[in-house]
């Protein structure tokens, strides 16, 4: 038996309790927030018929559906085909605790929504950007809108965000 095998089997059990101490920690800070990006093509109509009491003609649809991730300086981006069209909307939602103070606190998530010949979350080559940014500390929910227009059709693009607890 050479002489480091006694100090392996001591270092064993330590590097199994570590391991298993370490993924008990992932598994408790896995929370997120649940994210929803929808369209609703508004061609030809006015402002005041995104009222939707008015207007139950305007069908709203669902492009998708996703959870972030929760972290200092944490990026969570979904892209989704903008229809009837060969761009995309890429939603995009970022936490922080530098950009804005509040009496709660200091963290924020930013909510972003860009349209872009790409899929990819690139601001500076975006066709259009928007953002809303608010206080996590209270958070319950947080949306922001859009409207944009092609040659043929104009939209109405919204990404809402809800406070989700668990994984």
């Amino acid at each position: 038996m050479s002489p480091q095998q006694p100090m392996i089997r001591k270092l064993i059990p330590i590097v199994l309790v570590l391991m298993f101490s370490v993924s008990v920690v992932f598994a408790q800070t896995k929370y997120s927030d649940r994210c929803t990006v929808a369209v609703v093509e508004i061609t030809g109509k006015k402002l005041s018929d995104l009222d939707s009491d008015r207007s139950p003609n305007l069908k709203q649809k669902e492009l998708g559906t996703f959870d972030t991730v929760i972290g200092e300086e944490e990026l969570t981006t979904r892209s989704y085909r903008l229809p009837k069209t060969k761009l995309f909307v890429v939603a995009s939602v970022w936490y922080t605790d530098e950009s804005m103070a509040g009496a709660s606190g200091r963290d924020s998530m930013s909510l972003q929504l860009e349209i872009s010949r790409t899929s990819k979350h690139q601001i500076p080559s975006a066709l259009q950007f928007a953002e809303a940014e608010v206080l996590s500390f209270h958070f319950e929910v947080a949306r922001v809108t859009t409207i944009f227009k092609t040659q043929q059709r104009s939209f109405y693009i919204v990404m809402e965000c809800r406070k989700h607890n668990g994984p």
